[in-house]
């Protein structure tokens, strides 16, 4: 996928991009987006979230504490202390 590849401001490919160089770009895409990736993408950091609010309070304990104490619904506290349903900067 081209996208994904470093993208530069010369043609010696010197100079890359930052990435606050590349969010007026991103808002007007010169072409069109795949729906069916872009999907794809917005699915994976719903999952991301969603699974990060999930598993707060369960970080870093071993696996028989999770057997134990199966993750059922949001709770707050856990290795970072957030509230409920809270995630960490994404």
């Amino acid at each position: 996928k081209k996208w994904l590849d470093l993208q530069f401001h010369d043609t010696d490919r010197q100079l890359i991009k930052k990435p606050d160089e590349l969010e007026i770009q991103l808002e007007n895409p010169s072409k069109k987006i795949d729906d069916q990736l872009l999907n794809r993408v917005q699915g994976s950091f719903f999952g991301m979230t969603l699974g990060d609010a999930l598993g707060a309070h369960v970080e870093f304990r071993p696996r028989d504490y999770l057997i134990a104490n199966p993750v059922i619904d949001l709770e707050s506290g856990g290795t970072w202390g957030l509230c409920k349903g809270q995630v960490r900067g994404i």
